[in-house]
């Protein structure tokens, strides 16, 4: 099946890399790549509820971080939030290292 692209985008949308910054940019001015990483920090927490909270909560983390980190260099988002999630990753570490050390293992 052939499906026609978008034509009123700011710049010729030819794959999937432009239509993905077109959707990013022009029809939800920012917003769908953050919440493409809230919607996967969220899933990779819940799906890790099995183990500690704060081994779910870094895990989650790190991983948000390597995508934002990939969408950052596709400029799919602005350095503020690849920093927030470099921060968030700081934040489980620190409460890993607080879990592991008030349990005593």
């Amino acid at each position: 099946m052939v499906y026609m692209l978008p034509t009123n985008a700011t710049e010729n949308i030819t794959g999937m890399y432009t239509l993905i910054k077109y959707i990013n940019n022009d029809v939800s001015s920012g917003v769908f790549a953050l919440m493409i990483l809230l919607a996967i920090f969220i899933i990779i927490f819940i799906s890790l509820k099995n183990f500690q909270t704060s081994r779910a909560f870094a895990t989650a983390a790190f991983i948000n971080m390597v995508l934002a980190i990939i969408m950052r260099t596709l400029q799919f988002i602005s350095n503020k939030w690849m920093y927030l999630s470099i921060i968030l990753v700081g934040v489980g570490i620190v409460w890993l290292h607080y879990d592991n050390a008030s349990s005593g293992v």
